[in-house]
């Protein structure tokens, strides 16, 4: 499905043109139905099928059902499970409505924070007021950016007026290209038409990991009786299932999803996005759960403090003391500035953050900038002046997780620590256990051991662990030069030593365990380069028939070009593209384009005057029996 959060001033009618797309009562409580006034988040929901413009999309497309109240208080207890097979996944559109009222930001940035795109409503009798102007700083600060631009009341005023306004002030913004709809709910004026926006909408968003982890930012929280524990949020991306366990923290309940409900529907699995009730099974944490984020386990790091990019008036010396949002908590922060638009961080509670989250800052209820994740687990920084070191150490981060970056930045890491804060460590090569070591931390360890045995003497391996600070002592093992090796203690030279670095060892064992795999890997130049492999330790597990050379950047583990060649015998039928090639072999085209031309050279395939390939059966078959 779609989710959506609306934004806008207060009495801009985002309520009721929800009430007019759905058929749904976003305001959950009689005080705000009394009031006419959204104070809490409200949810409702709608079909929109991918239509054109016209009366027959205004029918296609039309309201769900009767005005009625839209609850997450129905959750699927154990014994139901069910799904409604007359509605397309697809076209099910969830909206979080939020409040406009400047007292109530800290709500309404729970509701938005999660959702990836927005329905930002604009009177056109009202024009552009305070707290739109609010609403799309948050929004641009949240990295929003795709959505509509809607212009209602068009029945009491000209909405020219109100769009040209709107445009101008987010000029500059994430928020500037959104397409524009002029509705009025009253009339149902342009409501086919933002039904047709929707359903664009929709098709623009790139599509969702349903292999992420899971990060679930409750919004809404209570106890039913019969149900247990509820919760209710946005679900972004990654799956939830019923029997699933989720975490608070490492130091939280464990939680168990004894009932699943997708707007109002109980299923057995739900991925994001989606809107979701879960009942669940266990104690809450001490704070309750609302503003807290459910994890499935060791997926993320719980942590106190962050170095992070600033932006916004944050940068221009506000109160030391502010509040950070992030999906649905708000959570006060201490800020130490480093420098050159960089800071660090000391949260009132631990947040499960990662490199590239996006937090609003604000002071007395106003948003005064944004803060970008760069470091969710940063170093111990000394008295002020290290600031400026450890300022031009952020300044120089890309901004989203990238393993060569964040390896050479740590010298040594774990792959575990790294996964955790969102870093894609698949293609990782760790020289021992799970550990990553940089180029410039491998050549200190070298260097130290070939000062520690330069006069040809047995050296104490302890010794040199603890004066290196090495965390493990598999690393000194795996580091050491090809004629030194570590017994019982001691580093001594080997008396028959490997001649393959340990590093090209490292590389060659990751290549055949992804073999193994069924995978064809080869690592970049700049991955090469991370690992302080050149172009000699290169030749010499190619002269060694450890590695095979595919061209000057492209190296395989033996036995790849074979795997490659049986992978095409389903394309021996008729020639085939190296498209084809490359989708049955699963790799990137810097890797099927060498491959192919090996395959060439070996006689396993030919190539056509049209670039096409043939295989050559003989010749394939004398090759797989080798």
């Amino acid at each position: 499905m779609m989710v959506l959060a609306t934004a806008g001033h207060v009495d801009h009618g985002k309520s009721t043109l929800l009430r007019a797309l759905t058929g749904m009562e976003p305001d959950r409580t009689e005080e705000e139905r009394r009031r006419g006034l959204s104070i809490d988040l409200g949810y409702v929901w709608t079909t929109i099928p991918d239509c054109a413009e016209g009366a027959e999309a205004r029918s296609a497309c039309g309201p769900a059902s009767d005005d009625r109240v839209a609850s997450d208080d129905r959750v699927a207890s154990d014994d139901r499970v069910a799904s409604d097979d007359r509605v397309a996944s697809d076209d099910r559109v969830a909206f979080v409505d939020v409040p406009g009222h400047e007292r109530f930001l800290a709500t309404m940035l729970a509701g938005a924070g999660p959702v990836p795109a927005v329905l930002f409503a604009v009177a056109a009798d009202g024009g552009w007021m305070p707290q739109s102007q609010e609403h799309a700083t948050a929004l641009d600060a949240l990295g929003v950016r795709e959505g509509l631009l809607v212009v209602t009341r068009c029945d009491l005023a000209d909405p020219g007026p109100a769009l040209a306004r709107a445009r101008t002030a987010l000029a500059g913004t994430g928020l500037a290209e959104l397409p524009a709809v002029a509705v009025s709910a009253r009339t149902g004026q342009g409501l086919g038409e933002l039904r047709t926006a929707v359903a664009a909408l929709r098709n623009r968003l790139p599509a969702p990991r349903t292999d992420a982890p899971v990060r679930l930012w409750a919004d809404r929280a209570f106890a039913r009786p019969g149900h247990g524990l509820v919760a209710t949020g946005t679900l972004t991306e990654g799956s939830i299932a019923r029997g699933d366990v989720l975490h608070t923290g490492p130091d939280g309940p464990s939680l168990t999803v004894r009932g699943l409900e997708e707007l109002g529907r109980a299923t057995g699995r739900s991925t994001g996005p989606a809107r979701v009730a879960l009942s669940l099974r266990g104690e809450a944490p001490r704070e309750g759960l609302r503003g807290t984020a459910l994890c499935a386990p060791g997926t993320f790091t719980l942590t106190g403090t962050a170095d992070v990019r600033l932006a916004g008036a944050v940068l221009r010396g506000t109160s030391p003391r502010l509040t950070v949002h992030i999906g649905s908590a708000a959570v006060p922060a201490e800020v130490r500035r480093f420098g050159r638009g960089t800071a660090r961080l000391v949260l009132g509670r631990p947040l499960p953050l990662r490199i590239g989250d996006r937090m609003v800052v604000t002071e007395h209820r106003r948003v005064v900038g944004s803060a970008l994740v760069l470091d969710p687990v940063p170093p111990y920084v000394g008295p002020r002046r290290a600031g400026g070191l450890r300022a031009e150490t952020l300044a120089a981060h890309p901004g989203t997780p990238d393993l060569g970056h964040e390896t050479a930045v740590r010298g040594l890491v774990r792959t575990g620590t790294l996964s955790r804060i969102g870093v894609d460590c698949t293609r990782a090569a760790p020289v021992a256990g799970d550990w990553l070591v940089s180029a410039a931390e491998r050549r200190r360890i070298t260097g130290a051991v070939a000062e520690a045995t330069a006069d040809g003497e047995p050296a104490d391996a302890n010794s040199l662990i603890q004066r290196l600070g090495l965390p493990d002592r598999a690393l000194l093992a795996a580091l050491l030069p090809a004629e030194r090796a570590l017994r019982e203690g001691r580093i001594v030279r080997a008396d028959h030593a490997d001649p393959l670095p340990a590093a090209a060892r490292a590389l060659v064992a990751a290549l055949e365990a992804g073999l193994a795999r069924g995978e064809f890997l080869a690592p970049t130049p700049a991955e090469l380069a991370a690992l302080g492999i050149g172009r000699r330790e290169l030749a010499l597990a190619v002269r060694s028939g450890r590695l095979v050379r595919l061209s000057d950047t492209v190296h395989v583990a033996p036995g790849v070009p074979e795997r490659a060649a049986e992978a095409l015998t389903p394309l021996a039928e008729n020639p085939f593209t190296v498209s084809e090639a490359r989708i049955r072999w699963n790799v990137p085209r810097r890797i099927a384009l060498p491959l192919i031309e090996h395959l060439d050279r070996t006689g396993v395939t030919r190539r056509g005057p049209d670039d096409r390939r043939t295989l050559c059966p003989t010749r394939l078959t004398r090759e797989n029996s080798t």
